[in-house]
């Protein structure tokens, strides 16, 4: 390799490949892919430990207990009427999470799962029993489990409704049963009592005791009410655990705790939900079942708030923990569930040792994920292609042969004529070009007219193989014809090529006296791109003796960054246009070849999951 060409080479101008780049993007986004759709899933739930730790230590090993709160599996697209597109991809990619969500959260393999409710996003609005059980269906083919996990389940306000009429309410809550269970059930789990509640019975009896002015202690409760089952729990000296579906009364300006992502649980009221209890109804039920520990469901957010009992006789503090919605919402970015271990409860030495521990777990952002993470990458990927597209059609327009101009040689003219050999006779891209004007001296005896020499004139491109130049046919010389010699777009000739003295030339001029012409070249002129400047606004004026000029204009686009990016490849970059409409389709092929695959993968990958 000459020293021209190593110059001119570049050992990275593969990495400028159409190939390189696609196959590198390819492997990437598979990369992100596999970790976006289910790394990511293991990731977040790797620092999910049971938290046995904390609970006392008995020979046996604690009961562990997984709390899910708001699953909320949307209906069956079947009994969906003129669904959009665009809901059904978003209903979908909903079941998906909530798919890869379970497959995940079911390996820490419970003894006992709770629902806190809404385990059905619209099962109050079906009342056909045939609808409802296909619409449960769906949601046990979601939440599977092995026959010896223990499941249980309460109700919430999407399950059965509030403050709808009693003919309708009545046929959902038979449904309800039917499928789930009793909607108030008292069950005890290691030496602990477990109260699940039907809150939104509870928030419909409260509003009927409230229409007639009386307390909780002069209420007739309902028969099978929530009201009466409270009521009937017998308190005994086993830890109690309430568990109910809407989170229990609270100041507007409680703290929820550092693990919120935002905001706080504020009372408020409105048709079909209810975001805290009364607080009558909350005080109700703290003094009549005086748990050790509240979980409630609802907000979809984390909540860790501790009820205070300003009673002077009994002054008591209860802890309530508000689980995170398990399945994706609006207002939060991970979803998650709680962990809750317990054991049997052990006093030593008049000292009660804890005898349940719990812990919260999240979900990844999928939202994050799909949008910010895939999105941003996207879109970064894609401004990475145009440049590329750039770069490779810069780099190819430079490699590209110039075509010089045509010099003149004499055949067999002697001596002096300029001989121009090629160093190799194998043409490559980067052959250095040669010198396109002689810097010798033309014979005199070439202006002979009588002379037998005849020239002839050669034509070749330096930057093309010399091996078999293009011959032109011969020409005669005569002595008006001498001007032939030098082309106009080639020479330049002095005008001290006539003799001072107008004498005609002779055939037998003295050679030697005779001073030698020499013909100087011009080369010609290169072709010139002219490209349309974008809109600005110059003026011009005078300071201190100096013109002075000053030049607005508009900002600088997307393409033009990405060019300006791309002028770092060559150094003929400004002298060269790359076309819009080319770069855009290079790039968008290079972007199909790349996530064609990926489209793929992801696909095989939800099916697998779904």
């Amino acid at each position: 390799m000459r020293i021209g060409e190593r110059r001119q080479f570049k050992p990275t101008s593969h990495l400028y490949s159409r190939t390189v780049t696609v196959n590198f993007f390819r492997l990437f986004w598979l990369v992100l892919l596999i970790w976006g759709e289910v790394g990511s899933f293991f990731w977040s739930l790797s620092s999910c430990k049971w938290p046995d730790f904390g609970v006392s230590q008995v020979s046996t090993k604690p009961t562990r207990v997984l709390l899910v709160s708001d699953p909320q599996v949307q209906i069956p697209s079947s009994l969906r009427k003129h669904t959009a597109w665009l809901s059904t991809l978003r209903q979908f990619i909903f079941e998906l999470n909530l798919k890869k969500s379970w497959r995940v959260t079911k390996r820490i393999q419970p003894h006992v799962v709770i629902f806190l409710g809404d385990m059905l996003a619209s099962g109050k609005s079906i009342d056909s029993e045939a609808e409802y059980q296909q619409y449960v269906d769906k949601f046990r083919s979601i939440f599977s489990l092995e026959p010896s996990v223990s499941i249980h389940y309460i109700p919430g306000n999407n399950d059965l409704g509030m403050g709808v009429s009693s003919h309708f309410s009545q046929t959902i809550r038979n449904n309800y049963a039917k499928t789930f269970g009793s909607f108030n059930q008292k069950i005890t789990i290691r030496n602990h009592t477990f109260v699940l509640l039907d809150a939104p019975g509870l928030v419909d009896e409260d509003y009927q005791r409230s229409a007639h002015g009386t307390g909780f202690d002069k209420w007739r409760a309902i028969s099978g009410g929530p009201v009466a089952f409270v009521k009937s729990i017998t308190r005994d000296d086993i830890p109690l655990i309430l568990f109910s579906h809407i989170p229990l009364s609270r100041p507007d300006t409680a703290s929820c705790g550092p693990l919120r992502e935002k905001g706080t649980i504020r009372q408020g009221v409105g048709h079909g939900y209810q975001n805290t209890l009364g607080k009558q109804t909350s005080a109700f039920l703290i003094k009549s079942l005086k748990p050790s520990a509240i979980f409630s469901g609802d907000n979809r957010d984390y909540c860790d708030y501790i009820h205070k009992n300003k009673s002077m006789t009994d002054p008591t503090e209860v802890r309530e923990v508000t689980v995170k919605s398990f399945s994706l919402a609006n207002h939060i970015r991970r979803p998650g569930f709680q962990l809750l271990s317990l054991n049997s409860p052990v006093k030593e030495h008049d000292v009660a040792y804890p005898s349940f521990q719990d812990v919260p777990c999240h979900l990844p952002d999928q939202y994050g994920i799909y949008f910010s993470t895939y999105g941003m990458i996207f879109a970064c990927n894609f401004v990475i292609l145009l440049g590329l597209a750039m770069c490779r059609g810069r780099q190819s327009r430079k490699r590209r042969p110039r075509i010089e101009p045509l010099t003149i040689s004499p055949h067999n003219s002697g001596p002096n004529t300029p001989s121009i050999d090629p160093e190799s006779a194998i043409w490559s891209p980067y052959t250095p070009a040669v010198p396109t004007s002689p810097r010798s001296a033309l014979p005199s005896y070439l202006r002979t007219p009588t002379a037998n020499a005849r020239p002839t004139f050669r034509a070749s491109r330096p930057t093309t193989p010399t091996g078999s130049p293009l011959l032109a046919p011969m020409v005669e010389l005569q002595e008006e014809d001498d001007e032939s010699m030098y082309p106009m777009q080639y020479a330049t000739r002095w005008d001290g090529r006539y003799h001072e003295q107008n004498d005609d030339w002779s055939p037998g001029h003295d050679r030697i006296s005779s001073d030698p012409q020499i013909p100087h070249f011009t080369s010609a002129p290169r072709f010139r791109y002219t490209t349309k400047r974008p809109f600005s606004w110059s003026w011009t004026f005078v300071f201190r003796g100096r013109r002075r000029r000053i030049r607005l204009a508009p900002p600088v686009t997307v393409y033009e960054f990405v060019g300006e990016l791309a002028l770092s490849c060559g150094r003929r970059g400004r002298n060269v246009p790359i076309t819009r409409r080319d770069v855009l389709y290079t790039a968008c092929i290079d972007g199909l070849q790349i996530f064609w695959l990926t489209v793929l993968v992801w696909a095989v990958l939800s099916w697998w999951m779904y």
